[in-house]
């Protein structure tokens, strides 16, 4: 099959988020690798996660590795708020900048149900996979439509939220909207302090004391020269995105909550049990944002699951599925797995 790739922009009208306002003029940019087959059997969505587009994504995709898109049709559907797909910083006035809706994981999850069936046409896709962001994602597709996907693939993330990590993520939104130049998100220029605290705050969630200690963080991105060039580099990638949309994406992952839907009525047990699909849920032993120890209840709730620990140092990382991020071992680990499941569910 030819391996193709194409970008658009899938439109959603006036949708309707979970908190019953309105978002007006809203879509999705939507960026596939691969082809579909005549069946619509071979679609894999692959979510995208904090502060990385469909662009980000594309370093998971190879010949011969998992996500291969000479074999399936990889659909990336952009996050909201992420600045690709509706966002503050694109959003139709009087919705932009900080008066963009309140957005959540169902909300994400709806709108791309409503691509894969209104413009692919596709009632059962073969896999739904994520990293961090993207894995929280999974583990909300997975609870309402679980039952008609052939499997789910969470990497590094939880199906809630931990009060820890909300904790984390708010000193990163207090240490940027502190900069009177965020005025209260109504800026003309980018606070430039704001957003450089954002990223030393996040930064320091990246790695572990080990993995800090072993200079990981100088091997990213091909090799960086010492610690300045690293937060450099951050500074540079995080100094990129528009504030609100920082804000807003930190809010949707703040407010992560699997039994958030009037089906479970704020069960989490309830929403983790409709996981009915095969699920192969990959935390890294060295990740301080998302516990590996905060997966283990959670599977042992998913009646077909199955828990798979990627042993390594690099942290939150780990799950990135890039060699420029994490190590090839970390890489084939997850590479491995799935095929396993792909080869189990096709």
């Amino acid at each position: 099959m030819e391996n193709t790739q194409e970008t658009f922009t899938f439109s959603l009208g006036d949708f309707k988020l979970q908190s019953g306002e309105i978002l007006n003029d809203a879509f999705l940019l939507v960026d596939v690798h691969g082809q579909l087959n005549s069946a619509k059997s071979n679609a894999i969505v692959f979510a995208t996660c904090f502060a990385g587009d469909h662009n980000f994504n594309q370093m998971a995709y190879g010949n011969g590795r998992a996500l291969d898109p000479s074999l399936y049709c990889i659909i990336t559907p952009n996050l909201f708020c992420g600045g690709q797909s509706s966002s503050p910083s694109n959003g139709n006035k009087p919705q932009n900048g900080p008066r963009f809706p309140a957005i959540t994981y169902y909300d994400n999850i709806n709108a791309q149900y409503k691509l894969l069936n209104e413009y692919f046409g596709i009632s059962h896709p073969l896999l739904y996979i994520g990293f961090s962001m993207g894995a929280q994602q999974a583990f909300h597709w997975g609870a309402i439509h679980g039952d008609k996907t052939g499997g789910i693939v969470p990497i590094c993330g939880t199906a809630k939220t931990t009060f820890q990590n909300w904790i984390a993520l708010e000193g990163c939104n207090m240490a940027l909207t502190a900069d009177a130049a965020f005025e209260n998100g109504n800026y003309t220029s980018p606070p430039a302090i704001g957003l450089k605290a954002f990223a030393m705050n996040y930064t320091s969630r990246l790695f572990d004391q080990k993995g800090y200690e072993e200079k990981l963080h100088l091997g990213l991105f091909g090799g960086l020269e010492n610690d300045e060039s690293y937060f450099q580099t951050l500074n540079d990638l995080f100094g990129g995105i528009d504030a609100n949309n920082l804000i807003g994406m930190a809010n949707t992952w703040q407010q992560g909550n699997i039994g958030a839907h009037e089906k479970f009525g704020g069960d989490k047990g309830k929403a983790l049990s409709n996981i009915t699909c095969p699920a192969i849920v990959m935390p890294s032993s060295s990740d301080i944002s998302f516990d590996a120890d905060d997966n283990i209840p959670e599977v042992a709730q998913m009646p077909n699951a199955e828990l798979k620990i990627i042993d390594s140092n690099y942290g939150h990382l780990a799950g990135s599925m890039s060699p420029a991020l994490s190590s090839e071992n970390d890489v084939k680990f997850i590479d491995d797995a799935i095929m396993e499941l792909l080869k189990h569910i096709g």
